[in-house]
């Protein structure tokens, strides 16, 4: 490995386990379980939150949350099967910034026996990977420092496919429906990319730096410039309108009718509002110094977020799930740093948090499945 591939690899591993590609979390710790009894269930660690510091009443009951060490679990390919990324100890290792360091590869994981499935394995890093809305594909990046090639892979067989002929953010890409994705180039294009990796620019923006690119029904959303404007693109009437300005990122709901939309402020201050599709507000769910991780549940009934409270001096965070037509707030886990988009499991009854944690000195990934109650 020649020295700017060993620069890159450190580059990609210290910001792969500090969690900052997706979500720029800068700090770990291990997680506060004081509130948390751990029992073992058919040879898995299930761990049962007791709520004895803090009774929480709510509708929103959880049935557990089973913890799974060392993988960095970004979503689900079915109730008990979900997407992972983690070391290929098989494979030789580099010894990159003083640490021994693994290739980065992708398994399917089964929750209920532990056991794993190499997905895309090699010398090479890949990671980001997400399942397509029906669970048929992949699409995930060759990880290169801040950037990487996207790759769209059939689960039932077949070499992968190339989505770009350039790198892209990491953190950018998702599945605008079954069988495409989009994402934003380097120079403020918006490209879509089916499952035989057939290229299409959609937007030209004229704009150096345009993220958080994400596809509803005909129209994409997106955020640019210094102000953070949130604009919106009509894949139908070819027109852009401009929805609001100082957004971090603004989550559609599955059927695209209300907008969860993280704003900024002012500086340390973010808020968390639910918006009709054009950006108004209807209600503001949360503030905080940070607000992480928003996903939908597959029904819209539910909005997962993760909160780093005003003031906060380690960056830690608290998981919340909100009932959307209530507003009623459930706390779900506390003092943990979330390293990826939540994400919700097909029927809504399960919520994966990948987190990092100190272990041995070395800062390590935590996946959580948090279960609800039937």
């Amino acid at each position: 490995m020649n020295h700017e591939s060993h620069r890159a690899w450190g580059k990609i591993w210290s910001i792969l386990l500090c969690g900052a590609v997706l979500l720029s979390v800068t700090a770990c710790s291990t997680e506060n379980t004081d509130t948390r009894e751990v029992v073992e269930k058919a040879g898995r660690k299930i761990t049962v939150l007791d709520n004895i510091s803090e009774p929480v009443y709510t509708k929103l009951k959880l049935a557990g949350i089973q913890k799974v060490e060392g993988v960095r679990g970004t979503d689900f390919a079915g109730e008990d099967v979900m997407v992972v990324t983690k070391e290929n100890r098989s494979l030789p290792s580099q010894v990159i910034e003083g640490q021994e360091r693994y290739p980065l590869n992708l398994y399917l994981h089964t929750l209920s026996t532990g056991e794993e499935a190499p997905l895309q394995t090699g010398e090479l890093n890949y990671g980001a990977p997400q399942l397509s809305p029906d669970k048929m594909h992949v699409f995930y990046k060759e990880l290169y420092d801040p950037t990487g090639f996207g790759y769209i892979m059939d689960l039932s067989g077949g070499a992968p496919v190339k989505v770009s002929d350039g790198e892209f953010r990491v953190e950018e890409g998702k599945w605008a429906d079954d069988a495409h994705v989009i994402f934003p180039d380097m120079e403020g294009n918006i490209l879509s990319a089916d499952v035989t990796g057939k290229q299409e620019t959609i937007v030209k923006t004229g704009i150096p730096y345009v993220h958080e690119v994400v596809q509803t029904g005909s129209r994409i959303l997106y955020v640019t410039g210094e102000d953070s404007q949130l604009s919106a693109y009509d894949t139908v009437t070819k027109q852009t309108k401009v929805l609001r300005k100082d957004v971090i990122w603004a989550v559609p709901s599955p059927d695209g009718s209300l907008l969860a939309i993280v704003e900024r402020i002012g500086r340390g201050e973010m808020t968390l509002q639910l918006c009709d599709s054009e950006g108004n507000e209807q209600s503001k769910l949360a503030s905080g110094q940070q607000i992480f991780g928003t996903s939908w549940s597959p029904d819209g009934k539910l909005l997962a977020y993760a909160v780093t409270a005003a003031g906060s001096t380690d960056d830690q965070q608290d998981l919340f799930i909100t009932e959307v037509e209530t507003g009623e707030q459930t706390p779900v886990l506390n003092d943990f740093h979330l390293a990826d988009p939540l994400h919700w499991s097909p029927s809504g009854k399960k919520l994966l948090a990948t987190a990092t944690v100190l272990k041995d000195n070395i800062y390590q990934f935590l996946t959580y499945v948090v279960s609800l109650l039937e």
